[in-house]
């Protein structure tokens, strides 16, 4: 460990300056975006785990894995019993532009009710004709379903 002690003033601004960039590289560190700040509501995990777990309320089976529906409340908890997670969607008020405002994710396309948003701090990513995307927004009839990398389900 370098102590300050043992730095010469000369060195110091780069060791201050090394100090501020680590911190700041992991207050943006990437990661997905957790959909439960956006409020109550249905969540739902999909993941080709098989997992059980008495936080779940109902479990679909969708092909290749199964969707885990649970109270956005308890979104954090389920979310540790995986190790894979492939998405993740909850049904919510909020508008679509105050969803990417709130998530801090740019809109980089929309229409008919669907919007496509991208942040490069999301971990996980599809390309959809040439653009990355890793959060969509249904609205229909004042209800709003949010998902990432997109929603997975039916909406």
């Amino acid at each position: 460990m370098v102590s300050v002690n043992n730095l010469s003033m000369s060195k110091f601004p780069l060791f201050l300056a090394l100090c501020v960039a680590l911190v700041y590289y992991s207050a943006v560190a990437t990661e997905n975006p957790r959909l439960e700040v956006l409020g109550l509501g249905e969540y739902a995990i999909y993941s080709r785990e098989d997992v059980k777990s008495s936080l779940v309320s109902r479990r679909v089976s969708s092909g290749s894995g199964y969707i885990y529906y649970t109270e956005s409340v308890k979104a954090a908890a389920l979310r540790e019993k995986f190790t894979i997670i492939d998405g993740e969607s909850i049904v919510c008020r909020f508008s679509a532009q105050q969803i990417f405002k709130k998530l801090g994710y740019q809109e980089v396309s929309s229409g008919e009710g669907i919007h496509y948003g991208y942040s490069p701090r999301g971990l996980d990513f599809i390309k959809v004709s040439g653009q990355k995307i890793n959060l969509q927004v249904a609205e229909r009839g004042g209800i709003t379903i949010v998902g990432w990398p997109v929603i997975l389900g039916s909406f």
